[in-house]
């Protein structure tokens, strides 16, 4: 399945939700197990709105990720009340508070990954490695 979110960026400026036909889903989630991945996880209003239409649906258990952690303090509220089943950002920001507030939050260590990045960039080294599944 598929879900799609339309803003013209004010409704996060604004605080307020997406409106009427901001978020579709396209496709089967009954009985699902569902991941909602976005890059940035600050407001989480798309994200909390989709995961509370995914479980509308029939949705086993909704799993969100982000790259990065930019929590404010309203958007772990919405997360903390919400009906998501863990939430999993990479370390690129601290999350040490968070992981306190919010028991559902979980990390994922990149230094690792982003150091060896950087050591083959400087010496002129394939990443293709980097990405061996």
């Amino acid at each position: 399945a598929v879900v799609s979110t339309q803003s013209t960026g004010e409704e996060e400026e604004e605080g307020a939700g997406y409106g009427e036909g901001g978020i579709t889903l396209v496709g089967n989630v009954e009985d699902k197990d569902c991941i909602i991945f976005d890059d940035i996880a600050d407001a989480c209003l798309s994200i909390v709105r989709t995961a509370s239409i995914l479980k509308a649906n029939g949705s086993r258990r909704v799993f969100a990720m982000a790259t990065h952690g930019l929590f404010t303090e309203e958007g772990l509220e919405l997360c903390r009340a919400s009906e998501i089943d863990e939430f999993v950002v990479t370390e690129t920001i601290d999350q040490r508070e968070n992981l306190e507030s919010y028991g559902k939050l979980q990390t994922v260590d990149v230094a690792m990954l982003f150091s060896e990045a950087i050591r083959r960039i400087h010496n002129n080294e394939p990443l293709l490695h980097l990405f061996n599944l």
